[in-house]
């Protein structure tokens, strides 16, 4: 059997040197996940800042699932980007 979904992801590296992964993808539709690797990540406040706006945009999308969804998208946006959008 050949299964083929789609994931949006995102990772996001600390200054400090940890790392937080979130993601969402056509087998969990309804959800939003999130990871730290070594279960610890030091944000700063703009890290946090974008970490909270991905976790916004990507709730909205997990909220509008109504089959087909949105094809794989990689975006780089500024915090002010970012944070304007919500």
């Amino acid at each position: 059997m050949f299964t083929v979904s789609r994931e949006t992801k995102a990772t996001l590296v600390t200054q400090a040197g940890g790392k937080v992964v979130g993601w969402h993808n056509d087998k969990e539709a309804r959800h939003v996940s999130i990871a730290v690797p070594g279960d610890r990540a030091k944000l700063t406040p703009v890290e946090a800042r974008n970490l909270a706006a991905w976790l916004i945009d990507a709730a909205r999308e997990a909220e509008k699932v109504e089959g087909d969804r949105s094809p794989l998208r990689t975006a780089t946006l500024g915090t002010a980007e970012r944070v304007a959008r919500w």
